[in-house]
């Protein structure tokens, strides 16, 4: 209330400044609103009630004003004005009012249609006068009116009307005892406690609701007191109306014996009692506690023990860390997946194994969420717990804690991996090997590298290569990278160096490099193919040389292949691909070979490729992939050789006979063409406007061109002609939400299908032949081609219209007439008369 007030008197401060200075002027308009408003009826004029409240919010700043609107709001509702007038100036009162207008309200407070407005006004007052005159009407009214003021001295917290409402707590008027019943619920404390209790076992129905309600409401109060004991005392006496709601409050209520009180509600309940109460325990504190709910964790059904093990888990005390562990065995998959779960919140280091046991003997889900929450234990101890575990008898075991400690990042670990990459069980090397790649750095390379050169089983050398790459991925010295390796490679068994050919490729420094070269002449097979198959895959371009050697005099068709594949790569990496290319292709010695090349000529961008690939063209053998691959030359070369790029293009369009590749090749000319073959020679009309209007009604209004048989007086558009599009504000001046229209005659020489591609800065209708065949409303700018839509041309002339409606800004549009390919028609003509 008193933020209320201050509010409306800043307010009333900028309000008043005029009223100061010509008390008398306003003090005369007030009583004209007045005399004005008493009669209104709901639906009349509200003008005088609005300058009537006007004035008074602005007399807060002026005490003489504020005295007048007082006493002439107070005559106002003595006097005959109607209810609804009366009802507003009870609510000016209540912010302008003072001691003196409460004996007026006051006699309203038992009026039907009034009592609402003098208790709102009344109960807002800090006059202690107000809750006077309240109390006083309680004894002269009944029912929804006594029930009224009974809400309204509860709103204002008048404790002298405890005992007033602790008598019509038995009133025989339904209404009025279930609004004392609130009453002393919001007035609480004690006297209000034993009222309502003495009460209760005689009340039924809604009231015997509204004093269960407001022993809740009492009980809260205490709570918020300190007062706890009184509170759980009044909670109490809800027990059976109102169950969960008690057990609620008794815990909120707290003290040592929550926790034994919860524990064996949850015992001994059923149904949603037995829920509520489980999901009460994360509000209850203390390892005596957690003690408690443990205790009776088996007596539960499976539902009950998953509920119970997540709100266990969700109280974060580690005191719980056994039974929940424990039950990481149920037979009953909802209580392992819960179990399991918690254990990440609450475990400390002894869950570790007990979840990496849960992981290896688990499947789906509940393997997922066993390994989360093995990444989720806070324990300080937990890694080494893992470590620890890494020996179990269990391989799975093992396993699961490789892999946590691998996505715990306990480089702590390191050691105990490295011997566990030799474990007898694959799935524990793999694991390891993948821990390595995520913790090992370049100080463990030589460590890497021993392991990659000598594993426990061949098989294993896959995984070490992609562990020693993540390593690699993280330093910055390639120089560092390719040494572990190159000393390796040294003293390597054949077996070995094919793997750390492939690493070499990483680093590719010069000695990586020459040291591949090399091995290209090893004695040993495998060693020469990994050293083809290393330098294909070389980053960069420095060993396409050897390469091409390999493609013109090499021995193993396979490493031929290879060869060219990498050859063709490097040929899009170097400074003059297309000579490259042209190598390539004097080389290919097969169709697959050549169409090897023309997939790679595919990204070249010179003319010189263009022609090259253009020969390809008529060859039944190559043609689809020349034509794929012109195609895509075309494309990149339409900005700087745009003639040969369109004569390629036009050559795929008639040879081609994929039709896809057809369209691919007709829509890049067409957008080299995107603005030629406008039409520029219009006659036209306008402009048309209506006055308060906008664009969207000019644009739904027809005007004289729309209507047949009506006289319009076109005009050729000779102002505002671009080279394509064509600006109506040169013709028509700078307007808005305006619309003209052009129309001119298309002459065909046949019946043809046909695309009308059109463009505008606003909005378009369009008309071919006197029939509406597109229309857009949209606020944009100019575009080629916004908008396009197949039409049919007859022969001979074609009458073609455009509705162009500008908004606001530019004033602009183009249009264009094509095949629906969006080719352009030959032999169409264009005559404007």
């Amino acid at each position: 209330m008193k933020r209320t007030v201050l509010f409306c008197m800043t307010l009333a401060g900028i309000l008043a400044a005029g009223v100061r200075a010509a008390q008398p002027e306003t003090i005369g308009q007030l009583d004209e609103a007045i005399k004005a408003a008493a009669g209104f009826q709901p639906g009349g004029d509200s003008g005088p009630l609005r300058r009537m409240e006007t004035i008074a919010m602005a007399s807060l700043a002026d005490a003489a004003v504020r005295e007048a609107v007082e006493q002439r709001l107070i005559g106002m509702i003595t006097s005959d004005a109607t209810a609804d007038a009366k009802m507003l100036a009870c609510r000016m009162l209540q912010t302008v009012g003072t001691e003196k207008c409460i004996p007026a309200l006051e006699a309203l407070l038992a009026d039907a249609k009034l009592s609402h407005g003098a208790c709102f006004a009344l109960g807002r007052m800090e006059y202690a006068a107000a809750g006077d005159a309240l109390l006083g009407a309680l004894g002269k009214t009944r029912g929804e009116l006594r029930a009224g003021i009974i809400n309204t001295l509860a709103d204002r917290g008048e404790r002298k009307a405890m005992g007033a409402f602790i008598r019509l707590l038995k009133s025989d008027d339904a209404v009025v005892a279930c609004a004392a019943a609130r009453g002393l619920g919001r007035l609480g404390g004690d006297d209000a406690v034993a009222a309502l209790k003495a009460a209760r076992p005689q009340a039924a129905g809604a009231i015997e609701s509204e004093i269960d309600d407001a022993l809740l409401v009492c009980a809260e109060r205490y709570l918020a007191e300190g007062k706890r004991r009184q509170a759980r005392a009044a909670y109490d006496l809800v027990r059976e109306s109102r169950p969960v709601a008690r057990l609620r409050g008794v815990v909120a209520a707290g003290g040592s014996e929550a926790g034994a009180f919860l524990a064996g509600v949850i015992r001994d309940s059923e149904g949603p009692l037995k829920k509520s109460a489980i999901g009460l325990i994360p509000l209850v504190k203390g390892a005596a506690a957690t003690e408690a709910f443990v205790a009776v964790l088996p007596s539960l059904s499976a539902e009950g023990q998953e509920l119970m093990i997540r709100a266990l888990g969700e109280r974060g005390d580690a005191t719980a860390t056994a039974a929940i562990a424990a039950a990481t065995k149920s037979e009953h998959e909802q209580v392992r997946v819960a179990a399991v779960d918690s254990l990440g919140s609450v475990g400390d280091a002894s869950a570790a194994p007990v979840l990496a046991a849960a992981a290896a003997k688990a499947g789906g889900s509940e393997k997922l969420i066993a390994r989360a929450s093995l990444v989720r234990l806070s324990d300080e101890g937990v890694n080494a717990a893992l470590i620890k575990a890494t020996a179990d008898a269990d391989a799975g075991v093992r396993a699961e804690c490789v892999r946590a400690l691998a996505d715990r990042r306990a480089v702590e670990a390191k050691g105990r991996l490295f011997e566990a990459a030799r474990d007898e069980d694959a799935a524990v090397r793999r694991e390891a090997i993948r821990a390595l790649g995520m913790l090992a750095e370049h100080g463990d390379l030589p460590a890497m590298m021993t392991l990659m050169v000598a594993p426990k089983e061949a098989g294993d050398r896959a995984a070490i290569e992609q562990a020693i790459i993540a390593v690699f991925g993280r330093m910055d010295d390639r120089g560092m990278q390719a040494g572990e390796v190159l000393k390796a490679l040294r003293t390597a068994a054949a077996e070995a160096r094919p793997a750390l050919l492939r690493l070499l490729r990483m680093p590719a420094t010069a000695e990586a490099l020459a040291a591949v070269r090399a091995a290209m002449d090893d004695a040993a097979e495998n060693v020469r193919d990994a050293a083809v198959r290393t330098l294909a895959d070389w980053p960069d371009a420095a060993p396409a040389e050897d390469l091409l050697k390999t493609v013109s005099g090499g021995v193993s068709r396979v490493h031929k292949v290879l060869a060219l594949r990498g050859y063709v790569r490097m040929a899009g990496m170097s400074q003059n691909p297309t000579a490259m290319y042209v190598r390539a292709m004097e080389l290919a010695q097969t169709p697959d070979d050549r169409k090897l090349v023309l997939a790679g000529l595919g990204n070249a961008d010179s003319a010189e490729a263009l022609t090259l690939v253009e020969k390809y063209l008529d060859d039944e053998a190559l043609k689809a992939e020349a034509a794929q691959a012109a195609v895509q030359i075309a494309g990149r070369l339409r900005t700087t050789d745009a003639t040969a790029a369109k004569a390629a293009l036009k050559r795929i369009i008639a040879a081609a006979g994929d039709a896809g590749l057809r369209q691919k090749a007709q829509d890049i000319i067409n957008e080299m063409e995107q603005y030629e073959g406008y039409i520029l020679a219009w006659l036209t009309d306008g402009p048309y406007m209506i006055k308060g209007k906008d664009s969207r009604a000019v644009f739904d209004t027809p005007f004289g061109p729309e209507k047949p048989g009506e006289a319009v007086k076109w005009q050729r558009l000779d102002k505002g002609v671009g080279a394509w599009d064509i600006n109506l504000e040169a013709m028509y001046g700078g307007k808005d939400h305006c619309a003209a229209y052009v129309k001119t005659r298309v002459w065909s020489p046949m019946a043809q299908k046909a695309r009308l591609e059109m463009g505008s800065d606003d909005a378009i209708k369009v008309w071919l032949n006197g029939e509406l065949v597109h229309e857009m409303y949209q606020h944009r700018g100019l575009t080629a081609r916004q908008d396009q839509v197949n039409v049919d041309l007859k022969q001979g002339y074609n009458d073609l219209m455009l509705k162009v409606v500008d908004h606001e800004g530019g004033w602009q549009f183009c249009c264009r007439i094509r095949k629906p390919d969006g080719s352009a028609i030959e032999n169409l003509t264009i005559h404007a008369e």
